[in-house]
């Protein structure tokens, strides 16, 4: 948690999964969700998914490429 957002860390693999964790986070906390992709050159696939429902959901995004 952060003073702003209710935030998940995650693999790009699991980028679904990450979505659901976050706002079910934001609910709970009241906070703003947010997750953290863990992600490679590889991954543009999973993070381009992702990005289509965190823009319509307002869920904030930070890639770390690892």
């Amino acid at each position: 948690l952060t003073d702003e957002y209710a935030v998940e860390v995650e693999f790009a693999k699991k980028w679904a999964e990450a979505i659901g964790q976050s706002l079910h986070y934001a609910e709970v906390t009241g906070k703003k969700p947010a997750i953290v992709l863990i992600a490679d050159k590889n991954d543009s696939r999973h993070l381009d998914r992702l990005m289509k429902v965190a823009n319509k959901y307002q869920i904030k995004v930070w890639v770390i490429e690892k």
